[in-house]
């Protein structure tokens, strides 16, 4: 059995991905700081006992007293985040990671398995260069991932960090010393569920590493073109009154002309090596509901204003960017946005008034016609119940009454992918 100490718990990601892979395990303990992540946890895992304290509070008695063998963690990011200050070591957030680095060294009786998550980034710090001096001095065998849901058939980016080490026995695979992009094709068991309406994800190769982060952003003209149509084509086309008024839906509409539509208003496409057919579509991980439903989830006119630096992607597609903590109340590259119309002529117009704005920079200058033009694509935020879909908490996982919209998405932003860590758990703990 799996005796767990479960460190940077958030709202149980790590826990999610245990019950995931059901294999027999007890999460002795739970640790974190943040009060909103913890009513979360709790909420779901009542009879865990979770501990709301800070990391660097832990002493080694306390975790010799625990009689665990496994870790389970996910430090903060921000020191590493491409977007921050790189504090590395230095940054205060740090320490507490750096102090159970120290205890881990004197602990008598290791741990035998270890998994660290975290943000891209952090392969490249001064904290990842001592915990793979840590692992060395303590006898452990270890391989280091760089891993995104999209490989796993699921749409939505999240390139992060992952280490899985085990303490004096090899791995089920030949470790590499160099960071691996893709789970070892022969130990990778069978797939399970990672939502109420996904089964037997199919895993899709990683063949190269994306050179690109996984919520890139560029502000600066369009982004990157991938069909023959040139910039020209675009720009400067005038606007058709027809386009933002009573347009007939046709009864099919081609998934294609729809892309083809609005693919300036992306800047997450389709085009990678790891969008295959087998990969799933984000309708798959929406809700269904009423327009009054979905109304408070609605942008508002003065988000619209916005639109340049959207990606807009509507169900059909198989690819979003990755949500962040900012989601729901900040706009660039927080996450992606759903377009709920399939009417191929709204999109267009919507795709042309882009062009003019970036080509004539008059972003501020938009008035009422040009928002009745976004009004027609219907776009609203994903719900924090389709943002938990997409980083694959079962259906079962629930928020407490009384919590905000921005509560929850700033929790599900500092979270993980229950699914990739669910099949690195099982890989970490596979007999070789």
């Amino acid at each position: 059995m799996l005796k767990v100490l479960e460190l940077y718990s958030g709202i149980g990601g790590m826990h999610w991905a245990l019950k995931e892979i059901g294999l027999p395990y007890k999460v002795v303990l739970a640790v974190d700081i943040n009060t909103t992540a913890n009513s979360i946890y709790k909420h779901n895992f009542p009879d865990v006992n979770l501990q709301s304290l800070g990391i660097e509070k832990i002493s080694l008695k306390m975790i010799e007293s625990l009689s665990i063998n496994t870790i389970l963690m996910s430090p903060p990011c921000q020191p590493f985040t491409r977007v921050g200050k790189k504090g590395d070591c230095n940054d205060v957030r740090t320490k507490s990671f750096l102090h159970l680095l120290q205890i881990l060294i004197q602990l008598k009786e290791k741990p035998l398995y270890i998994l660290v998550e975290n943000v891209k980034g952090f392969e490249v710090s001064q904290t990842r260069q001592k915990l793979v001096e840590f692992l060395v001095a303590g006898g452990y065998t270890f391989q280091e991932f760089l891993l995104t849901p999209l490989q796993f058939g699921i749409p939505n980016c999240r390139l992060r960090y992952y280490m899985i080490a085990k303490f004096k026995k090899p791995f089920c695979f030949v470790c590499q010393s160099q960071i691996l992009t893709d789970i070892p094709a022969s130990s990778t068991p069978e797939h399970t569920a990672c939502s109420n309406r996904i089964r037997n994800l199919d895993n899709t190769s990683y063949d190269a590493m994306n050179t690109i982060s996984d919520s890139q952003i560029t502000v600066q003209g369009l982004p990157p073109k991938t069909s023959k149509r040139t910039e020209e084509d675009d720009i400067l086309q005038p606007i058709e009154e027809s386009a933002v008024h009573d347009v007939e839906l046709p009864k099919f509409i081609s998934p294609n002309l729809l892309k083809e539509a609005g693919r300036n208003m992306r800047y997450c496409e389709e085009e990678d090596n790891f969008i295959t057919d087998t990969s799933h579509s984000l309708s798959d991980y929406t809700e269904e509901g009423s327009s009054d439903y979905f109304e408070e989830y609605l942008l508002s006119d003065k988000d619209l204003k916005l639109f340049v630096i959207m990606d807009i992607v509507y169900p059909a597609l198989k690819k979003s960017i990755c949500f962040t903590k900012r989601y729901g109340h900040y706009i660039e590259g927080a996450g992606s946005v759903l377009q709920m119309t399939s009417d191929v002529e709204c999109v267009r117009a919507a795709s042309r008034l882009k062009s003019q704005v970036v080509h004539n920079k008059t972003k501020d200058q938009m008035g009422e016609a040009e928002l009745e033009i976004l009004r027609r694509l219907q776009l609203r935020y994903f719900t924090p119940r389709e943002v938990a879909n997409l980083l694959c908490f079962p259906p079962t996982f629930d928020f407490p009454p009384g919590l905000t919209r921005i509560q929850k998405y700033r929790v599900l932003g500092n979270s993980l992918n229950v699914h990739v860590v669910a099949k690195l758990v099982q890989l970490m703990t596979r007999e070789a």
